[in-house]
C-alpha cells in the first residue's frame, strides 16, 4: 500500500462497508470525521470463535489529520485468557502500514511491514456491559486505548478512545446510539487534538 494511495484507500474502505456488513464479509465497521480529522475502521473474524479460541481477525484502518494520514492492514491471531463472565483476550499478529506527510515538514512518507499486539476485556457491569481495547504497532510508535460501557436498559453506549501515531494524538469522547436497525449505531461526541476540541460525527456497524 503506497502512501500516496491512503486517500481512495480510505473511500473504497467507507463506501463498501454497508455492502460488505450486509454480506457477512465484515463484523465491525466505523466511520467518523470532525474538522480535526477523519477515522475509518473495518475488523472481520476469520472463521467462527470457540469456547477456549476467539476467531483470529483481519483489520483495515485508515486515520486522517491536518498534517498526515496513516492506513494499515493487518492480522492478528487471538487467544482467551479467561472464560465468562470477565473475558480477556489478547492478540499478536502482522501487518502492513502507510504514513503520508502532507505537511512542509516533520517526518518524511513511509511505508513498511510492522508488528502488532493487542489486548480485550469484555464482560458484565452494574446494570449493562462493558469492553475494553489496548492496541499497539512496531510502526510510528502507534498505539490505541478505547473503552465503552453500554447500559442494558438504554439504547445508549458511552464510549472513550485515545489514539497515538508519531506527530499526532488524539482523545475522543462521545456516545454511540441505536437507530433502530439491528447492529448499526449513530455516533456523535468531541474529540481533543492539537489542544483544540472539536466535535464528531460518526456510523458504526457492530456484528460481534
Amino acid at each position: 500500500m503506497h502512501a500516496h494511495l491512503t486517500r481512495p484507500f480510505a473511500f473504497a474502505l467507507l463506501a463498501g462497508a454497508p455492502l460488505a456488513a450486509h454480506a457477512d464479509w465484515i463484523d465491525y465497521a466505523s466511520a467518523d470525521t470532525s474538522s480535526a480529522a477523519t477515522t475509518v475502521v473495518l475488523v472481520s473474524a476469520v472463521g467462527a470463535d470457540t469456547e477456549t479460541r476467539p476467531a483470529p481477525i483481519v483489520s483495515a484502518t485508515f486515520v486522517r489529520w491536518h498534517t498526515g494520514e496513516a492506513a494499515s492492514l493487518g492480522y492478528v491471531y487471538r487467544w482467551s485468557l479467561t472464560g465468562d463472565p470477565h473475558r480477556w483476550l489478547v492478540g499478536v499478529g502482522a501487518g502492513i502500514n502507510s504514513f503520508h506527510n502532507r505537511d512542509s515538514g516533520g517526518d518524511p512518507s513511509e511505508t513498511r511491514p510492522s508488528a502488532r499486539l493487542q489486548s480485550e476485556w469484555l464482560g458484565p457491569a452494574p446494570a449493562g456491559n462493558y469492553y475494553a481495547l489496548a492496541q499497539a504497532s512496531t510502526f510510528r510508535s502507534s498505539w490505541l486505548l478505547a473503552a465503552q460501557y453500554a447500559p442494558s436498559a438504554l439504547p445508549v453506549a458511552a464510549e472513550w478512545t485515545r489514539y497515538h501515531e508519531r506527530g499526532y494524538q488524539s482523545t475522543s469522547v462521545g456516545a454511540r446510539i441505536s437507530i433502530g436497525v439491528p447492529h448499526w449505531f449513530v455516533r456523535v461526541g468531541a474529540t481533543r487534538a492539537n489542544s483544540e476540541y472539536r466535535p464528531f460525527i460518526g456510523i458504526t456497524y457492530n456484528g460481534f
